[in-house]
């Protein structure tokens, strides 16, 4: 039972990975099935990547033959707690104050936390191939993204304006919901990668950001990387002139694709500030207009209204803001705070290196998710950056025990050899009486 249960599990795990990378809400709302659409009309309102997740977990609970079930084991338990925790106080919340719709936190919060669940008894081969897939991943989006922008076409059309310049699509509909997607499987697959695929994966990446026109991901994908730049280079004096020699190479070829506008037009036009940049800033204002009921539970839909119109917005442009308006404070931190013990225990059995590198891989995740308010529609980033998280500190745990056991064994040297040999001639004090006895 214990081997086909884990079996089955891991078989709807990797379908749910697939479907999360490569079948976005945007393309089943433009094959008709109203994924993310009017509430009021039918249609498929849960991913296929959220039931696959689902089924999964639940088919891990059934007692093993030679044990107690899944829930006595804390890497399974701990993490759906958490989600029973979360889930229990949001819709409670929803019941007594009122909130807006909580239907995009099944597939954008809850599912993260399931597949957290999963993801500690996978095998490593599974790790390896789902790495892989995030890395096929890299490259048919952004590839995908500069062909768009080249050709002047967009894959999955969607019905936002954006004045005068083109931004691509790509596989995930909005662009900005493409930054943080790709930001977030690009940067767990270069920190885990060798270091000619982590150099192919940045220009790759950049070039892509720049189709999207979403300045807020290139500025924290290129701050991560010259900081990776910097701690290679320290190593040693070799690597240091190497990287003297290539940072000036790199940063001239950036430059070029950003301002020459091959890459998209709209970051070379309007440069590091404009209107759009303004609202993030006018989003943040809102929150100082807020009483301490709204701040503790919320805000209703008409009053948010009345705060946009007073800053003179019309998309909240930051997804906590967002939230402390729709669930309050307290509701959004414990959100946070269970992502952050679902991540931790994921990394419980890691060594350090393994572990850093998901705190990184998270940090440039929510670094980059407070620049839009994808993570207040539904969008898998939260379950990929769980799932690729995962996979890249299983990559780096198994690279480390490559070199371990590449290491040749350890040899005496002749100095060693001698005081040895010295050791064994000289007799001990006691054995030196007797013989003179």
């Amino acid at each position: 039972m214990r081997v086909s249960c884990l079996n089955l599990a891991s078989l709807l795990f990797q379908w749910a990975v697939l479907l999360a990378l490569f079948v976005s809400g945007a393309a089943l709302n433009s094959l008709g099935l109203n994924y993310s659409g009017s509430d009021n009309v039918g249609g498929l309102k849960m991913h296929p990547y959220v039931m696959l997740t689902l089924v999964a977990a639940l088919a891990m609970l059934p007692a093993r033959s030679n044990g107690p079930s899944r829930l006595s084991d804390r890497r399974f338990r701990v993490p759906a707690i958490w989600s029973l925790v979360a889930t229990t106080v949001l819709v409670g919340k929803a019941a007594i104050a009122g909130a807006q719709t909580l239907g995009f936190l099944v597939d954008t919060v809850l599912a993260s936390f399931w597949v957290a669940s999963l993801v500690p008894f996978m095998s490593d081969r599974v790790a390896r191939r789902l790495w892989r897939l995030g890395f096929a991943f890299v490259i048919v989006e952004s590839v995908l993204a500069v062909f768009e922008v080249v050709a002047k076409v967009q894959f999955i059309p969607i019905d936002t304006w954006y004045g005068s310049y083109f931004r691509a699509t790509a596989l995930h509909g909005h662009p900005l919901n493409n930054a943080l997607v790709l930001t977030t499987v690009a940067l767990a697959v270069q920190i885990s990668a060798t270091r000619r695929v982590s150099v192919l994966i940045f220009f790759l990446t950049t070039a892509a950001i720049s189709a999207f026109g979403a300045r807020g991901a290139l500025l924290v994908c290129l701050l991560l990387n010259g900081f990776m730049l910097l701690r290679f280079g320290l190593k040693s004096v070799q690597r240091m002139a190497l990287v003297w020699t290539g940072a000036p190479l790199s940063i001239a070829l950036v430059a070029w694709m950003l301002a020459s506008g091959a890459f998209g037009d709209r970051i070379s036009s309007v440069g590091a500030y404009d209107s759009s940049s303004g609202v993030r800033f006018q989003s943040l204002a809102i929150v100082q207009y807020l009483d301490w009921r709204q701040v503790l539970l919320g805000a209703d839909p008409s009053v948010v209204a009345e705060l946009m119109n007073r800053v003179n917005v019309g998309i909240i442009e930051n997804f906590f803001v967002e939230y402390v308006l729709m669930f309050g404070l307290p509701c959004t931190l414990l959100l946070i705070f269970c992502s952050c013990m679902c991540f931790r225990e994921v990394a419980r059995q890691w060594n350090p290196t393994a572990r850093r590198a998901l705190r990184v891989i998270v940090a440039a995740f929510f670094m980059t998710a407070m620049t839009n308010n994808s993570l207040a529609t539904k969008t898998p980033a939260l379950y990929l950056c769980v799932v690729l998280g995962w996979a890249a500190g299983r990559e780096i745990e198994r690279r480390t025990r490559s070199k371990v056991l590449d290491r040749p064994p350890l040899e005496y040297s002749a100095g060693r050899l001698e005081r040895a040999a010295r050791t064994e001639a000289v007799p001990t004090n006691s054995g030196s009486r007797r013989h003179m006895a």
